[in-house]
């Protein structure tokens, strides 16, 4: 009889262990911060160099809770909780939203895919970011962001009210959809955003494809919709555009042989009655402005051992303005290297550099009284912000650690 208790009693513990072995939450972060040199900063109508403690230069600080429950017949539950903060003040970044980079929970199997909804990131940022420089698969950096960031491939924002869906992987190929809705009574359409993707990954090649599109009433903004529309000039937002509709397409593609990865990318960015811009410069309605940006990168990655890895680019942005007071056909020259050296598994150190020339900008004496589109006036750079002259250069070396 007290043979049979034990059993009863080991099994029954035998039980409780797998079934909590089958449900999972993991802590996780990011750590990133370096000292930079810019040379070029604006400070009033005059460029001055500055040395600064910089974050994220790499990639952005950020800790997080990811977890799953298994339900029965393949079918999970997952969620992700996801926060960004400024490493050198400890601020909240993202708006100062308490879990700013993601936060969202869903439904996951194998042959089905997974439905997910909350705060997420739409499939510019998500896949096709994966063979920029900006990303390139975790090996990039946020120092070689397209200019304004205006394709997203950085993830300068993330979407709201979201519904995503992503396929299984069939040979390689995932495909992807969302919709982020405005919640608002009577105004459905406004600051609404949906977004489709599809990667193909196998063997050595990495293929992406992406698609978003933003729709606003620039007339009566919704700051409760699928984007914070408030970065219109104060800066409390983390979308970096405020136009009636923004659309963004791109794809590329990265090959690897050996140590060497290359990747080819193009994006481009249509602006429809734009009134707000980085560097917080805004317009008027009746100002607004038709705004086009169309990248071509190109990026190598090469591993000369196993813990240095050197990487580079080249991208140029071929920029249009208009509005009624201006036109402008802005264009954009940038050169990235990077410099990576693991010291273990988590942790690296690295040094980077960014050089940016702009042609052909806008006027500062040819705009409208009240505007300050310095953005279109200077090079600019995410590190070193907006440049006082056409050229600006960047240079930094810093650390980052995972756990």
């Amino acid at each position: 009889m007290k043979y049979k208790v034990l059993s009863a009693t080991m099994i029954a513990a035998l039980g409780a262990t797998a079934a909590h072995a089958q449900s999972s939450v993991t802590l996780y972060g990011l750590l990133d911060a370096g000292i930079s040199y810019t040379n070029n900063t604006r400070v009033g109508t005059t460029g001055h160099s500055n040395v600064a403690l910089s974050n994220g230069m790499m990639q952005s600080n950020r800790w997080g809770l990811r977890g799953n429950e298994d339900l029965g017949g393949g079918l999970k539950a997952l969620f992700v909780l996801e926060n960004g903060f400024t490493l050198s003040n400890g601020r909240l970044g993202n708006g100062g939203r308490e879990f700013g980079r993601s936060a969202y929970v869903g439904l996951s199997r194998n042959d089905l895919g997974t439905l997910t909804v909350g705060r997420q990131n739409e499939f510019m940022y998500d896949w096709v970011s994966h063979v920029s420089m900006e990303n390139f698969d975790g090996a990039g950096g946020n120092t070689f962001a397209h200019v304004m960031d205006n394709d997203n491939m950085m993830g300068t924002f993330r979407v709201n009210n979201a519904v995503k869906y992503q396929s299984p992987n069939y040979y390689g190929l995932t495909v992807g959809g969302m919709y982020g809705f405005s919640n608002q009574a009577g105004g459905f359409a406004n600051n609404r955003l949906y977004s489709f993707g599809a990667m193909y990954n196998s063997g050595p090649i990495l293929a992406t494809l992406g698609y978003t599109q933003l729709n606003n009433n620039i007339s009566s903004l919704n700051t409760g919709g699928a984007v914070d529309n408030s970065a219109n000039g104060s800066g409390t937002g983390d979308q970096n555009f405020t136009a009636g509709r923004q659309r963004i397409f791109g794809g590329g593609l990265n090959y690897t042989f050996g140590p060497a990865k290359v990747g080819f990318v193009i994006t481009d960015t249509k602006l429809d009655n734009a009134t707000g811009f980085p560097g917080g410069g805004t317009l008027t309605v009746a100002n607004s402005a038709s705004v086009h940006f169309t990248n071509y990168e190109v990026n190598a990655h090469y591993s000369l051992t196993p813990a240095l890895t050197l990487g580079a680019a080249y991208t140029f942005t071929d920029g249009k303005f208009n509005n009624a007071q201006n036109s402008a056909s802005p264009k954009w020259n940038q050169v990235s290297l990077l410099s990576d050296y693991n010291m273990s598994k988590r942790t690296d150190v690295y040094a980077v550099a960014n050089w940016s020339h702009l042609s052909g900008g806008l006027n500062q004496a040819a705009q409208p009284a009240g505007s300050n589109l310095y953005a279109f006036e200077g090079a600019s750079s995410y590190i070193g912000g907006i440049a006082a002259t056409k050229n600006q250069v960047v240079v930094g070396a810093g650390i980052r650690t995972r756990f």
